[in-house]
Protein backbone atom coordinates (compact mmCIF):
# COMPACT_ATOMS: atom_id res chain seq x y z
CA UNK A 1 0.00 0.00 0.00
CA UNK A 2 3.20 2.15 0.60
CA UNK A 3 4.11 1.85 -2.67
CA UNK A 4 0.77 2.98 -4.19
CA UNK A 5 0.55 5.87 -2.34
CA UNK A 6 3.94 6.60 -3.61
CA UNK A 7 2.17 5.91 -6.77
CA UNK A 8 -0.30 9.34 -6.07
CA UNK A 9 2.59 11.07 -5.34
CA UNK A 10 4.09 10.39 -8.74
CA UNK A 11 0.84 11.13 -10.70
CA UNK A 12 0.38 14.37 -8.83
CA UNK A 13 0.20 16.81 -12.12
CA UNK A 14 -2.99 14.43 -13.03
CA UNK A 15 -4.60 14.87 -9.39
CA UNK A 16 -3.74 19.18 -10.08
CA UNK A 17 -5.16 18.73 -13.29
CA UNK A 18 -8.27 16.89 -12.13
CA UNK A 19 -8.90 19.15 -9.29
CA UNK A 20 -9.08 22.31 -11.71
CA UNK A 21 -11.19 20.23 -14.01
CA UNK A 22 -13.20 19.87 -10.84
CA UNK A 23 -13.16 23.60 -10.36
CA UNK A 24 -13.81 24.23 -13.65
CA UNK A 25 -16.96 21.90 -13.78
CA UNK A 26 -18.50 23.62 -11.24
CA UNK A 27 -18.90 27.10 -11.59
CA UNK A 28 -19.53 25.98 -16.09
CA UNK A 29 -21.96 28.45 -17.51
CA UNK A 30 -21.85 30.31 -14.40
CA UNK A 31 -21.78 34.51 -14.95
CA UNK A 32 -19.69 35.29 -11.51
CA UNK A 33 -17.91 32.02 -11.61
CA UNK A 34 -15.71 31.59 -8.49
CA UNK A 35 -16.92 34.62 -6.97
CA UNK A 36 -19.74 32.23 -5.76
CA UNK A 37 -17.32 30.74 -3.53
CA UNK A 38 -17.32 34.26 -2.18
CA UNK A 39 -20.71 35.07 -2.57
CA UNK A 40 -22.51 31.97 -0.90
CA UNK A 41 -21.14 31.82 2.76
CA UNK A 42 -21.71 35.83 3.04
CA UNK A 43 -25.24 35.14 2.14
CA UNK A 44 -25.26 32.25 4.74
CA UNK A 45 -23.95 34.60 7.33
CA UNK A 46 -26.82 36.93 6.53
CA UNK A 47 -29.37 34.16 6.45
CA UNK A 48 -28.38 32.59 9.60
CA UNK A 49 -28.31 35.85 11.87
CA UNK A 50 -31.89 36.57 10.55
CA UNK A 51 -33.39 33.34 11.36
CA UNK A 52 -31.65 32.31 14.66
CA UNK A 53 -31.00 35.62 15.90
CA UNK A 54 -33.68 37.65 15.04
CA UNK A 55 -37.08 35.10 14.38
CA UNK A 56 -35.90 32.25 16.90
CA UNK A 57 -33.61 35.04 19.19
CA UNK A 58 -30.85 32.64 20.31
CA UNK A 59 -28.68 34.03 23.05
CA UNK A 60 -25.59 32.52 21.84
CA UNK A 61 -23.35 35.50 21.34
CA UNK A 62 -22.06 35.97 18.14
CA UNK A 63 -23.96 33.48 16.88
CA UNK A 64 -23.86 34.18 12.88
CA UNK A 65 -20.33 33.61 13.75
CA UNK A 66 -20.85 30.89 15.49
CA UNK A 67 -22.82 28.81 13.20
CA UNK A 68 -20.75 29.83 10.11
CA UNK A 69 -17.67 28.87 11.83
CA UNK A 70 -19.29 25.30 11.94
CA UNK A 71 -20.61 25.30 8.40
CA UNK A 72 -17.71 25.87 7.10
CA UNK A 73 -16.08 22.45 7.99
CA UNK A 74 -19.48 20.75 7.48
CA UNK A 75 -19.86 22.10 3.94
CA UNK A 76 -16.57 20.72 2.90
CA UNK A 77 -17.69 17.40 4.22
CA UNK A 78 -21.11 17.16 2.84
CA UNK A 79 -19.64 18.33 -0.50
CA UNK A 80 -16.87 15.83 -0.77
CA UNK A 81 -18.15 13.02 0.27
CA UNK A 82 -21.33 13.50 -1.55
CA UNK A 83 -19.75 14.27 -4.94
CA UNK A 84 -16.85 11.53 -4.61
CA UNK A 85 -18.98 8.85 -3.81
CA UNK A 86 -20.14 8.45 -6.99
CA UNK A 87 -16.79 10.13 -8.80
CA UNK A 88 -15.53 6.20 -9.80
CA UNK A 89 -18.98 5.90 -11.86
CA UNK A 90 -18.84 9.28 -13.35
CA UNK A 91 -15.61 9.01 -14.69
CA UNK A 92 -15.17 5.18 -15.83
CA UNK A 93 -14.66 6.11 -19.35
CA UNK A 94 -11.75 7.50 -17.70
CA UNK A 95 -10.99 4.60 -16.25
CA UNK A 96 -11.32 2.13 -18.46
CA UNK A 97 -9.29 3.97 -21.21
CA UNK A 98 -5.92 4.34 -19.43
CA UNK A 99 -3.69 3.58 -16.49
CA UNK A 100 -3.43 5.62 -13.03
CA UNK A 101 -3.89 5.20 -9.28
CA UNK A 102 -7.57 5.33 -9.33
CA UNK A 103 -7.44 6.74 -5.74
CA UNK A 104 -6.39 10.52 -7.99
CA UNK A 105 -10.25 10.69 -8.96
CA UNK A 106 -12.54 11.02 -5.53
CA UNK A 107 -9.57 12.75 -4.20
CA UNK A 108 -9.56 15.59 -6.92
CA UNK A 109 -13.05 16.18 -5.86
CA UNK A 110 -12.21 16.80 -2.31
CA UNK A 111 -9.03 18.63 -3.18
CA UNK A 112 -11.64 21.05 -5.41
CA UNK A 113 -14.12 21.38 -1.87
CA UNK A 114 -11.60 21.87 0.09
CA UNK A 115 -9.87 24.79 -2.10
CA UNK A 116 -13.24 26.28 -1.56
CA UNK A 117 -13.22 26.11 2.08
CA UNK A 118 -10.26 27.95 2.31
CA UNK A 119 -11.78 30.63 -0.14
CA UNK A 120 -14.72 31.26 2.27
CA UNK A 121 -12.25 31.59 5.19
CA UNK A 122 -11.60 34.81 3.56
CA UNK A 123 -15.33 36.22 4.08
CA UNK A 124 -15.10 34.16 7.79
CA UNK A 125 -12.28 36.52 8.57
CA UNK A 126 -14.29 39.39 7.01
CA UNK A 127 -16.76 38.13 9.33
CA UNK A 128 -14.44 37.97 12.58
CA UNK A 129 -13.56 41.67 11.98
CA UNK A 130 -16.99 42.77 11.36
CA UNK A 131 -17.94 40.87 14.85
CA UNK A 132 -15.16 42.61 16.54
CA UNK A 133 -13.66 38.94 17.15
CA UNK A 134 -9.99 39.19 18.35
CA UNK A 135 -7.00 37.55 15.80
CA UNK A 136 -4.75 35.60 18.66
CA UNK A 137 -1.88 33.30 17.90
CA UNK A 138 -4.43 30.55 18.36
CA UNK A 139 -4.44 31.34 14.39
CA UNK A 140 -1.92 28.92 13.49
CA UNK A 141 -3.64 25.87 14.56
CA UNK A 142 -5.85 26.46 11.78
CA UNK A 143 -4.01 24.84 8.98
CA UNK A 144 -3.61 21.53 11.53
CA UNK A 145 -7.27 21.70 11.73
CA UNK A 146 -7.38 21.69 7.80
CA UNK A 147 -5.50 18.75 7.12
CA UNK A 148 -7.17 16.56 9.87
CA UNK A 149 -10.31 17.57 8.60
CA UNK A 150 -8.88 16.62 4.91
CA UNK A 151 -7.87 13.34 6.57
CA UNK A 152 -11.07 12.61 8.08
CA UNK A 153 -12.94 13.17 4.50
CA UNK A 154 -10.53 11.41 2.68
CA UNK A 155 -10.80 8.09 4.57
CA UNK A 156 -14.33 8.31 4.33
CA UNK A 157 -14.58 9.33 0.73
CA UNK A 158 -12.26 6.41 -0.42
CA UNK A 159 -14.35 3.56 1.17
CA UNK A 160 -17.13 4.70 -0.23
CA UNK A 161 -16.01 5.78 -3.60
CA UNK A 162 -14.42 2.31 -3.94
CA UNK A 163 -17.99 0.34 -2.76
CA UNK A 164 -20.06 2.16 -4.82
CA UNK A 165 -18.87 1.11 -7.68
CA UNK A 166 -20.38 -2.39 -6.73
CA UNK A 167 -23.13 -1.14 -4.69
CA UNK A 168 -24.82 1.36 -6.34
CA UNK A 169 -27.07 1.97 -3.68
CA UNK A 170 -24.70 3.07 -1.34
CA UNK A 171 -24.87 7.03 -2.91
CA UNK A 172 -28.52 6.82 -2.12
CA UNK A 173 -27.78 5.71 1.61
CA UNK A 174 -24.96 8.09 1.94
CA UNK A 175 -28.06 10.93 1.09
CA UNK A 176 -30.48 9.91 3.36
CA UNK A 177 -26.89 9.53 6.02
CA UNK A 178 -26.50 13.05 5.97
CA UNK A 179 -29.93 14.35 6.80
CA UNK A 180 -29.60 13.11 10.26
CA UNK A 181 -25.68 13.67 10.48
CA UNK A 182 -25.97 16.93 10.08
CA UNK A 183 -28.21 17.10 13.16
CA UNK A 184 -26.10 14.81 15.04
CA UNK A 185 -23.27 17.47 14.31
CA UNK A 186 -22.89 20.74 16.60
CA UNK A 187 -23.18 23.17 13.66
CA UNK A 188 -26.06 25.17 14.60
CA UNK A 189 -26.18 24.91 18.14
CA UNK A 190 -23.34 24.36 21.03
CA UNK A 191 -22.30 20.68 22.25
CA UNK A 192 -22.81 22.22 26.04
CA UNK A 193 -26.29 22.27 24.95
CA UNK A 194 -27.04 18.55 24.40
CA UNK A 195 -27.90 16.45 27.67
CA UNK A 196 -26.62 13.43 28.78
CA UNK A 197 -26.46 10.57 27.69
CA UNK A 198 -27.14 12.27 23.85
CA UNK A 199 -23.94 14.77 24.43
CA UNK A 200 -21.89 11.30 24.54
CA UNK A 201 -23.42 9.75 21.57
CA UNK A 202 -23.15 12.88 19.28
CA UNK A 203 -19.35 12.87 20.80
CA UNK A 204 -18.85 9.68 18.69
CA UNK A 205 -19.28 11.58 15.89
CA UNK A 206 -15.70 12.36 13.84
CA UNK A 207 -16.73 15.61 13.17
CA UNK A 208 -17.89 16.77 16.38
CA UNK A 209 -14.60 17.41 17.92
CA UNK A 210 -13.13 19.02 14.74
CA UNK A 211 -15.64 22.00 14.63
CA UNK A 212 -15.34 22.44 18.36
CA UNK A 213 -11.63 22.87 17.82
CA UNK A 214 -12.45 25.34 14.90
CA UNK A 215 -14.86 27.67 17.45
CA UNK A 216 -11.80 27.33 19.84
CA UNK A 217 -9.62 28.50 17.78
CA UNK A 218 -11.42 31.32 15.68
CA UNK A 219 -13.85 32.29 17.90
CA UNK A 220 -12.49 31.63 21.57
CA UNK A 221 -9.21 32.46 20.28
CA UNK A 222 -7.55 30.09 22.36
CA UNK A 223 -4.80 27.22 21.63
CA UNK A 224 -6.79 23.85 21.86
CA UNK A 225 -5.45 21.44 24.54
CA UNK A 226 -2.02 19.61 22.52
CA UNK A 227 -2.88 16.18 23.87
CA UNK A 228 -6.40 16.92 21.93
CA UNK A 229 -5.00 17.50 18.95
CA UNK A 230 -2.41 14.76 18.48
CA UNK A 231 -5.68 12.41 19.25
CA UNK A 232 -7.90 14.03 16.72
CA UNK A 233 -5.08 13.71 14.40
CA UNK A 234 -4.20 10.13 14.95
CA UNK A 235 -7.67 9.48 14.39
CA UNK A 236 -7.82 11.04 11.35
CA UNK A 237 -4.69 9.73 9.88
CA UNK A 238 -5.82 5.84 10.85
CA UNK A 239 -9.06 6.39 9.31
CA UNK A 240 -6.98 7.47 6.09
CA UNK A 241 -4.89 4.50 6.00
CA UNK A 242 -8.04 2.90 6.24
CA UNK A 243 -9.64 4.84 3.34
CA UNK A 244 -6.69 4.21 1.28
CA UNK A 245 -6.33 0.37 2.19
CA UNK A 246 -9.91 -0.41 1.50
CA UNK A 247 -9.59 1.17 -1.91
CA UNK A 248 -6.59 0.25 -3.26
CA UNK A 249 -7.84 -3.44 -2.42
CA UNK A 250 -10.85 -2.47 -4.14
CA UNK A 251 -9.13 -1.25 -6.94
CA UNK A 252 -8.38 -4.23 -9.38
CA UNK A 253 -12.26 -5.59 -9.30
CA UNK A 254 -13.14 -1.90 -10.70
CA UNK A 255 -12.78 -3.02 -14.57
CA UNK A 256 -15.22 -6.10 -13.71
CA UNK A 257 -18.25 -3.58 -12.15
CA UNK A 258 -18.32 -0.89 -14.37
Amino acid sequence: MISYLKNIIFYKDLLGNLTSNEMKLKYKNSILGILWSYIYPLMMIVIYNFAFKIILRMTIDNFALFVFIGLIPWNFVQSSISQSTNSIINNQNLVKKIYFPRAIIPLSVINANFITMIISHVILFGAMFFYHVEFTGALIILPILWIILYLVVSGISLVLSSITVKYRDVSHIVDVVFMAWFYLTPVIYSLSMVPEPFNRIIQLNPITNLIELFREVLLDGEFPDLTNILITFGYALALFVVGLFVFYRREKNFGEEL
